[in-house]
């Protein structure tokens, strides 16, 4: 229970600094008009959620075994640079699909704080409209 908030927190931090940066690129805490500042901070929140939900939605994909193939034919062509070809970690792909059918990836960490921080960008966004 502990680990699964520490993933929310962390991952809302992460967006919250990447927020920051693109506040202080943007020039927000130099700026001294306030319909441009609620732009900025509209932006600022709009931007790293859209980016972790598009990366929930790429790890969800990755779940249902979308860049399987992809993967095992790299790690089949890197494995022909190996010593000892017999020991493969997995001899067909079909192995590998079943494995990998046992790994899933958690993701809802990733929408949830991306729709967080998206929420958080349409209120600045309601103010912005209304000034």
């Amino acid at each position: 229970m502990k680990n699964k908030i520490l993933r929310y927190v962390i991952t809302f931090l992460i967006g919250l600094v990447f927020a920051l940066l693109i506040m202080i690129m943007k020039g927000l805490f130099s700026c001294t008009n306030q319909k441009i500042a609620f732009q900025i901070l509209t932006d600022s929140f709009f931007v790293p959620g859209v980016i972790l939900i598009c990366f929930g939605i790429l790890v969800v994909c990755a779940n249902g075994g979308t860049f399987d193939m992809l993967v095992y034919g790299v790690k089949q062509f890197f494995s022909l640079f190996k010593k000892d070809l017999t020991k493969a970690k997995h001899k067909t792909f079909y192995e590998y699909q079943q494995a990998q059918k046992e790994k899933k990836t958690e993701f809802w960490f990733l929408i949830i704080d991306g729709i967080v921080l998206v929420a958080i960008s349409l209120i600045f966004l309601g103010i912005y409209n209304n000034i």
